[in-house]
This record gives structure tokens, C-alpha cells and sequence, in this order.
């Protein structure tokens, strides 16, 4: 049985079943996250997998565990709607004083023989707002949850505009080529591109030098994608009009004209009951069957389990791994029924359905010796049906 750790609130009272155990080890066979830093002192020889509920990655060491042969999934995609309708809630606060407006009738008081309506109507001149039809929506990275809100804002009326890494084929988006285009011409930018070296600080003072001082800018991709400093110092000289972000910082706490939401994304019943659903059911598809689905360091690798045993092989395709299995696979002359293999960002993973039933524990601990001591080879997995076994690379 496995022994799962959970950094971040699970209900998995359905899935454990005898396949795995919550345990509070330092030392698990996986490990279960929503938004948590998961510690790399427990990314040991021991960790198969590591298991986030959700898209971003950030806080989890992904070098450190593919070199380690240990697998990262994630549920991209599951929180977009969630998302999408925070945004647009947001939007609609932009250009309209909701907040204050309510707290106003909230404190109003009534002359005699008024109604708290004709007393609050008095006032109403105060909250005049403006409208999101006709305006023009910049987003810059046009995922899931980008093309949603795209299509939803098109629908309110706007004008969608947006830049990508690489060009999509979008009804409702104007691409363009620059990041700056869309700075310089939207009046709400809305900030989808996933956290990586290249776009770490990637919006400075000079970016918001070039947007319409009338303009918003919505933080939804990661907080580490904008200079808060150079923030704050922009709005002080009504620079741009404000920021909404949900990734708040001490930094930004405080500060006229900013937003900050408590990590609010994805957090609707609906969104993470999906997304948890979904991650239990990979995990126990790779612990049981070494199946890969939506992996950010291993291939995708989903063949049917129609055999009494199955080895799965993890490794760095430059040293000629593959080459090497299957020539040790013949070597061995051991039944290959069926195999399947995939490469990606410099590493293959390989899963082989083969029968081991009349193969001694002798036989086959020299077996899983040889194959560990392949050249580039990261992680080598023996499974059974009914009864899965586990064997690390040492």
C-alpha cells in the first residue's frame, strides 16, 4: 500500500481504498497539494509523485523531481470557468463603485417622512459609473481561461484584443505581435501568462508608462509576473488607474487604488470538488497502472493494463535509454505483448505489458538491477494487476 501525504486539504475518504493511506510521513510515495509549497527535503528516492490540484506549478521544485524520476500532475483547465466569472466580476467593479455604494445605503440615514430610497437616491450621483460595452479587453496569454473570458467579454459587447507565446485561431480575438500593442490600446488588461524565467517581472514601469491612464490592469496569472513596486509608484502618478490582483503581497497591502483578493481563482465548490476528483483519479491510475495523463515533467503514456505485469521506465533521451531497454527486453527474451512510448522536453517514459509469472525473484531482482543501471535511467516501476510492487532507481 502507498503512503500519500496531504499538504493541503483533501476529502479522498473514496478513492483510498487499499491502493494508498494518508499518512503524515516524511518520506511518502506521493504527495497531494493545492496552493502549498510542497518542502524539497521530501522529494526523496521514495516519492513517485506529486500531485497539484490546479494548474500553477510554482511551488513545486519540477527539476529537482524529474531528475529524481519523480512525476508532476496537475489539472489544467478545471478551474477556468471559476476563473473567467472572477474576472468579469471584477471588471464590472472596475467601472462600477459597487462597494461603496452599498456601503452607503447600508449607513444612510432617513429624514422624516423620507424613505431610505428617496434619501439614498439623493446621493446617487456619487457613484456614477461607466459601462464595458465598447470597451476594448486586452489579455495577455490566451489559454483555457483566456479564450472563455474572451468569448464571454465579446458576448458583454467589447473588443477583445490579446497576445500569445504562438498564434491561435480565435473568432473573437484580435492577436497581436507585442505584449506592448496591447498595453497601448486596451483599457483593461487582464494578465493570464503562466509564471516561467522568461516572464518573472516581466510588466515594469515602462510597460505601465505605456498604457492609457484610464486603464486597469487584472492580475490573474501569478503575482511574480508584475513589479509591485513599480507598481504602487505608477499608480501614485496616476500613471494607470488600478490593479486588481489576486496574489496579494505586503508590498501591495494598503495602497489606494490596488485590489488584492485572497488566491480567489479557482476557489468555488464547483472548481475544486472537479479538480480533486480529477487528481485523485490520476494518481491512482499512475500508482496502480503507471498511467500518464496531464504530467508537466513526464510524457503522456495511457496503454490499456491487459497483462499479468507491466514495467514503466523513466528516462533522459540523450543517453540512448530506449535503445537499450528494448535490446535488454530482447536479451532477456521476455514477452513483450504490448509497449508504448513517448518523449517530451528531453525525457521518455516507456510502459511495457509483459508476463513475469514464471520469472524468479532471482531472476527478476538481476532483471530490475540491469535495467536501473542504464545509463540516464531515472526511475524503473514493476507492477502487477492486483499487486503493485514498487522498485526505485537507486
Amino acid at each position: 500500500m502507498y503512503k500519500v501525504k496531504k499538504i493541503d486539504p483533501f476529502d479522498v475518504t473514496d478513492f483510498s481504498g487499499d491502493v494508498f493511506q494518508i499518512t503524515d510521513t516524511d518520506t511518502p510515495d506521493a504527495i497531494l497539494v493545492r496552493s502549498s509549497r510542497v518542502d524539497d527535503a521530501l522529494i526523496s528516492k521514495r516519492l513517485l509523485l506529486v500531485a497539484r490540484s490546479g494548474t500553477g506549478t510554482n511551488t513545486i521544485n519540477i527539476d529537482a523531481c524529474t531528475e529524481n524520476g519523480t512525476a508532476v500532475f496537475n489539472t489544467p483547465g478545471v478551474n477556468a470557468n471559476a476563473v473567467k466569472e472572477l474576472i468579469i466580476q471584477n471588471l464590472f467593479r472596475c467601472v462600477r463603485p459597487l462597494n461603496e455604494a452599498i456601503q452607503m445605503v447600508d449607513r444612510q440615514k432617513s429624514a422624516a417622512g423620507e424613505t431610505l430610497q428617496e434619501a439614498a437616491e439623493k446621493r446617487r450621483k456619487d457613484y456614477i459609473g461607466q459601462e464595458l460595452y465598447g470597451k476594448t479587453l486586452g489579455i495577455l496569454g490566451l489559454g483555457t481561461i483566456g479564450q472563455r473570458l474572451a468569448d464571454a467579454c465579446y458576448h458583454l459587447g467589447m473588443q477583445i484584443i490579446g497576445y500569445n507565446r504562438s498564434f491561435k485561431n480565435l473568432r473573437h480575438v484580435q492577436q497581436l505581435e507585442t505584449i506592448e500593442e496591447v498595453l497601448t490600446s486596451a483599457d483593461f488588461i487582464v494578465l493570464l501568462l503562466p509564471l516561467t524565467p522568461e516572464t518573472r517581472g516581466l510588466l515594469t514601469a515602462k510597460h505601465f508608462k505605456m498604457m492609457k491612464k484610464s486603464a486597469f490592469l487584472l492580475n490573474f496569472g501569478r503575482g511574480e509576473l508584475v513589479d509591485d513596486r513599480a507598481v504602487v509608484a505608477a499608480l501614485k502618478q496616476d500613471v494607470f488607474a488600478g490593479y486588481v490582483s489576486d496574489f496579494p503581497t505586503n508590498t501591495l497591502q494598503g495602497q489606494p487604488k490596488v485590489t488584492l483578493l485572497p488566491h480567489l481563482g479557482g476557489n468555488t465548490t464547483e472548481a475544486l470538488t472537479h479538480s480533486a476528483n480529477l487528481i485523485l483519479q490520476n494518481l491512482l491510475d499512475f500508482l496502480e497502472n503507471g498511467t500518464v495523463r496531464s504530467s508537466v515533467n513526464f510524457p503522456r503514456v495511457d496503454l490499456p493494463f491487459t497483462s499479468p505485469d507491466r514495467l514503466t521506465f523513466f528516462f533522459k533521451l540523450q543517453d540512448n535509454a530506449m535503445a537499450e531497454i528494448s535490446s535488454l527486453l530482447n536479451e532477456q527474451q521476455l514477452t513483450v505483448m504490448e509497449m508504448m512510448n513517448n518523449n517530451q522536453n528531453g525525457y521518455g517514459y516507456t510502459i511495457v505489458n509483459t508476463d513475469l509469472t514464471d520469472c524468479s525473484d532471482a531472476r527478476l531482482a538481476e532483471l530490475m538491477t540491469k535495467f536501473r543501471a542504464i545509463k540516464g535511467m531515472l526511475r524503473v516501476r514493476k507492477l502487477k494487476n492486483a499487486n503493485i510492487e514498487n522498485w526505485q532507481v537507486g
